[in-house]
């Protein structure tokens, strides 16, 4: 250890984090305390280098760094800090800046210790510093306590970045006071609008992006055009139905960090959402919900529904795509090319269904849903028989839960009454024990089949006059458009109508459902394709914005809930002599070929071959 020398120019070292700037410590005060305590010394401030809203948790810190650079040109000979948390929060960071400037002749000086230099001094600083890194830890942990007390008890909303729609208004004056969430008017209309325009016009999200720039509604934050990731952050957000999660989120330090700075506040730097059980739901007033939740879970499923039906992920239009499951393993079939003809085929090959040709499968398909729509009366006759099946299938789920409730409270009565026995000291401790592990098992039972019971009872028989004029209705609307429907129409009236089609290598059930509203049409966006014009002639960019199809599409007006659900099970009829005639071409190829490789070929080259039959 060097001696001490007679210290002439001293530099003055502050820290405050942003956490002790919410408390209300500012780094003015430090800087007050510290120049009358050197003034007092005689002591001539060199300089002063403040590191404002940094952690103490941090080595790399831009005014230390600063300090440590400007302790190797020897421009001062002593360092004063307030205390030893103001240097470091952590014991190892503390040793390697205290060993370091010491090693460069400078003396480190705590305004709060004696200015001896000793072992019991020494100490004294390892103690503060271990005492330092546990109070940050524990003030660490108390807000993530005090935040979770907020949220899952007194069910508030923490102060943050509020969702577009909304706005955070402080209660108080004072920085880290609670605030409220309150509507922002002009920004709810359009969050509405956005929702009904998915829901209600089967709107995807890059529809709702261009109908934003085009009627000029600009984003919050000022930029000319809305972004993908924005309007999906706001569609897929359940903010808006009532429901704000916390804790979805969690900070973790980059392996390699994209951004290349020198100094970053934390090194865990980088979110990454944590699993759904981890979040906290709070229940917002119900003047804060800007979409009623039956609407928010229809949009759900469409922007679910859009991803598997996007053109962009495939590079041929199946006609049933995202529509088949295997009856197999219940996977679903996707398309699979093979020369130059197109099959479905189970995603996982499973092979307990075959592949099936595109054309078979699509045309048993169409003709049993043009069929049907042609006659009510089918359909009229399938749900009628559907719901019965229902209906029975919901009174035995009803009896079938009165009875493990039943049984529910009579083990609830056994175990009351083994209780009083073992009070009344009837039976010993060990046999309680038994006793009550043989209960715990029979409850355990009666739990699993409650859990194995539907969660979601089917809903009673509607009225038949009802259900004819449902039926006839809806019929009569597609029905009409069925003689001069195009190809591409064809597509979205199954996803309109089907449900799932599962088939099991002969036959296709195929699981529908009627809603209750209307059909409502729209002209679809086409993202820039202009079908009236050459493939190879160029559109400017303002022209492909603007590009329309002049054809309607199909897709429901209302709600889908409470639809009327029939089947429809039809043998998949294969064209075998199409078959056939393909394979007999191809022998008379193989034929041909060799008969003239024959010709071209050496004589004794010809031994061994046979020809093809």
């Amino acid at each position: 250890m060097q001696a001490s020398s007679p210290i002439h120019r001293i530099a003055l070292y502050v820290r405050v984090s942003s956490e002790e700037q919410r408390e209300g410590q500012t780094i003015d005060s430090q800087i007050a305390e510290l120049e009358r305590f050197a003034r007092e010394r005689g002591w001539v401030i060199a300089d002063i280098y403040k590191d404002d809203g940094w952690s103490g948790g941090m080595l790399a810190r831009p005014e230390l760094d600063r300090l440590r650079d400007d302790a190797s040109k020897a421009r001062f000979s002593g360092v004063l800090v307030n205390d030893v948390d103001r240097l470091a929060r952590d014991v190892a960071h503390l040793g390697v800046i205290k060993r370091d400037l010491e090693r460069k002749g400078i003396q480190v000086i705590f305004r709060k210790l004696p200015a001896e230099n000793s072992p019991m001094r020494n100490l004294m600083v390892n103690i503060l510093g271990s005492f330092a890194e546990f109070e940050k830890e524990l003030i660490a942990d108390r807000t993530r306590r005090g935040r979770r007390h907020k949220v899952e008890v007194r069910q508030r909303f923490i102060g943050c970045i509020p969702p577009y729609g909304y706005q955070y208004v402080r209660t108080g004056s004072k920085e880290g006071e609670d605030g409220i969430l309150r509507v922002n008017p002009e920004e709810a209309v359009i969050v509405r609008r956005m929702f009904q325009w998915v829901d209600e016009e089967g709107f995807s999200a890059r529809r709702v992006i261009s109908r934003l720039n085009q009627t000029s509604i600009l984003p919050r934050k000022g930029a000319s055009r809305w972004a993908k990731s924005s309007v999906l952050r706001i569609l897929r957000s359940q903010v808006y139905a009532g429901t704000w999660h916390y804790n979805k989120h969690e900070s973790y330090e980059p392996e390699r960090s994209s951004r290349n700075h020198k100094y970053r506040r934390s090194l865990k730097s980088s979110t990454r959402r944590r699993p759904r059980a981890d979040w906290l739901p709070v229940t917002l007033p119900e003047a804060l919900r800007l979409v009623p939740h039956d609407r928010w879970e229809r949009v759900q499923d469409r922007l679910t529904q859009n991803i598997s039906f996007s053109p962009r992920n495939s590079k041929h239009a199946y006609l049933l795509r995202s529509l088949v499951r295997c009856a197999g393993c219940g996977a679903r079939f996707v398309g699979e090319p093979c020369h130059l003809k197109f099959y479905y085929r189970c995603l996982t090959r499973c092979k307990k269904v075959g592949t099936v040709q595109e054309g078979d499968l699509d045309n048993t398909v169409w003709g049993a849903v043009e069929k049907a729509l042609l006659n009510p009366d089918l359909v009229i006759e399938n749900i009628a028989k559907l719901q019965e099946q229902n209906n029975g299938r919901s009174e035995e789920v009803a009896a079938q839960a009165a009875e493990i409730e039943k049984t529910m409270e009579q083990l609830q009565m056994e175990e009351s009454r083994i209780l009083e026995a073992y009070r009344q000291e009837i039976i010993t401790g060990a046999q309680l024990g038994r006793e009550i592990q043989k209960l715990e098992a029979r409850r355990a039972s009666a739990q699993a089949l409650q859990n194995q019971l539907p969660k979601e009872v089917p809903r009673p028989l509607l009225p038949k006059a009802r259900i004819m004029e449902l039926v006839a209705e809806f019929c009569a609307q597609i029905g009409s458009r069925l003689a001069s429907i195009q190809p591409e129409e064809k597509q979205q009236v199954l996803r309109y109508l089907v449900r799932e089609i599962i088939f099991d290598g002969s036959t296709a059930r195929i699981r529908a459902i009627i809603p209750p509203g209307g059909i409502a049409t729209t002209t679809p966006y086409l993202r820039g394709r202009n079908p009236d014009q050459q493939e190879n002639e160029e559109i400017s960019k303002n022209e492909r914005n603007k590009c329309y199809q002049p054809q309607e599409s199909l897709h429901p007006s209302r709600s889908q809930d409470g639809g009327l659900a029939f089947e429809l099970i039809e043998e998949v009829h294969r064209n075998v002599e199409a078959r056939a005639a393909a394979s007999r071409a191809n022998l008379v190829k193989a034929n041909a070929a060799l008969q003239k490789s024959r010709e071209s070929a050496p004589r004794n080259d010809r031994a061994g071959e046979v020809e093809i039959r």
